[in-house]
């Protein structure tokens, strides 16, 4: 049986990682995925993201296909890891770049929010600071049309800080919208952020140049977009459905509790409620304790986030048909 949700964040976040270790070992990857994503975004500052996490994110990425994924991840559990874990971390991601090439380009992750990509050639500007290039991609356009970002930083490898350096905005046909000049240096916000900045730090001397090198936004978009894509429509029906359904059910669930406490819960939240319920009808109590366990967490973590999520949630269901007449 997973472990309850209750207690500390530590705890919870512990509980959701152990059964995405489990969904591994069980042969389901997208699942684990789909836990280790929410684990492994953008996260309040205070909450810390482990090595352990990359590193079954990878490794689910890996049994999925997702090699550049898997590259990015196994590189982001390296730059934090303890010494006596570094060495098998390395095997692991030399094993995949052995088999499948190296993968020059890798995402912070590939989950449902967007993906940050990171070029990892460098430019040397001397006393530990280098420049590099990273674009960020959305899973739709936005209200302004706009897909993704590419930009170049400076990064402070002695200071721990990066820096923007500029960039811009283009929508999904290649087209600049708007561009963002330079910022000031700053830590890492969160530690996603960290991570990834000390993978840059971590420079491979085989992938020194002398010129930042431009990204091709448009391409990291399309092939984003096409896994995420893919991703949702290979995940099988019933039992062992995704984790986008499970997740939506819990964040429902999650809405309609906090409603009843408040004793406003109208029709249509119901209605909404059980039209989630007959798509997770056939879910094991494992998988739904999966998905509550890393809801919970996220809940938790970044508030904002986890109603972003609940509202869209809330709207597929409208649009699918939940409330009759609306």
């Amino acid at each position: 049986m997973p472990p309850a949700v209750d207690g500390s964040q530590a705890d919870r976040d512990a509980a959701a990682a152990r059964i995405a270790a489990q969904a591994i070992d069980a042969g389901h990857p997208a699942e684990a995925a789909g836990i280790l994503e929410t684990l492994v975004a953008p996260r309040h500052h205070m909450l810390a993201i482990l090595p352990a996490w990359h590193r079954d994110l990878a490794r689910a990425y890996v049994a999925l296909g997702l090699i550049d994924g898997a590259a990015g991840q196994y590189r982001l559990a390296l730059a934090v890891a303890p010494d006596d874990e570094v060495v098998a971390l390395g095997d692991e991601l030399a094993a995949i770049l052995a088999k499948e090439g190296s993968a020059g380009i890798v995402p912070d992750t590939l989950g449902p929010n967007g993906a940050k990509y990171f070029d990892l050639h460098w430019v040397d500007r001397g006393n530990g600071t280098l420049d590099f290039a990273a674009a960020f991609t959305l899973p739709q356009d936005d209200a302004d049309g706009a897909a993704y970002t590419a930009a170049t930083y400076r990064a402070d490898c002695l200071a721990l800080k990066s820096q923007l350096l500029g960039g811009a905005a283009f929508s999904s046909s290649g087209a600049k919208l708007r561009s963002f000049g330079k910022g000031e240096a700053a830590k890492p916000a969160n530690d996603l952020a960290d991570h990834s900045l000390r993978m840059i730090c971590r420079r491979d001397p085989a992938q020194q140049v002398k010129r930042v090198p431009a990204i091709d936004g448009r391409t990291l978009l399309a092939r984003y977009r096409a896994q995420r894509a893919q991703r949702t429509a290979s995940a099988p029906s019933g039992g062992e459905s995704g984790a986008h359904e499970a997740a939506c059910r819990a964040h429902v669930e999650m809405f309609v509790g906090q409603l009843a406490a408040e004793g406003q819960v109208s029709g249509p939240s119901w209605q909404v409620r059980d039209w989630w319920d007959i798509r997770t009808e056939d879910f094991s109590e494992e998988r739904r304790a999966a998905a509550t366990s890393a809801v919970t967490a996220l809940a938790r973590a970044d508030p904002g986030a986890a109603r972003a999520f609940q509202q869209a949630c809330v709207q597929e269901a409208l649009s699918g048909g939940a409330v009759p007449g609306m």
